[in-house]
């Protein structure tokens, strides 16, 4: 079986996640290809019996290249197994994980109704304070005080990603009918 594993990303974080799912895929027997929205064009997708569709959030926003591809292949998707998946800071905040699914997963998912995916993945992501422009340290400067309140070291990438979770979702995706 074929997998495509499709993702948007900013900052690097979510491309590893999806690199790791590639993996996961392979080792559970597909034949996968992996692919950045932003650095490359897919033009068709009919080889793949399943494809997975993610992106970082910054801004509440998805990345413009998997919004993209997710209109450019509703219909095709619509006869696919399909899973969507997001990287962001809500995952960390446990009364905050509803509001994300909901604004970052399902009303994404909604967007395009003839898409009916299997699963839907909210994961952990990356704090890189330094590479963030002004707007964004305005905005994460809360939860910056917060993980220096909690002994973290903000000058360092913070990895909040929690890999077998992606490992466990990604294997429950491929197993779902």
């Amino acid at each position: 079986m074929n997998a495509l594993v499709v993702f948007g990303t900013r900052y690097g974080s979510t491309a590893k996640i999806a690199e790791e799912m590639g993996k996961v895929l392979r080792d559970e027997g597909f034949k996968v290809r992996v692919v950045n929205a932003a650095k490359e064009t897919i033009s068709d997708i009919s080889e793949f019996d399943a494809v997975i569709v993610g992106s970082g959030i910054k801004m509440g926003k998805w990345t413009k290249e998997t919004l993209d591809f997710l209109k450019k292949f509703e219909a095709d998707l619509s006869r696919k197994k399909v899973a969507l998946f997001v990287s962001c800071g809500y995952s960390r905040e446990p009364d905050k994980v509803d509001e994300a699914r909901e604004n970052f997963l399902i009303k994404v998912a909604d967007r395009y109704p003839s898409i009916k995916p299997v699963s839907l993945g909210l994961f952990g992501g990356v704090f890189c304070f330094d590479k963030y422009g002004f707007g964004e340290k305005l905005l994460f400067r809360g939860i910056k005080k917060d993980l220096e309140k909690q002994g973290i070291d903000t000058r360092k990438p913070y990895d909040f990603r929690d890999w077998g979770e992606i490992r466990e979702w990604t294997k429950a995706v491929i197993k779902s009918p």
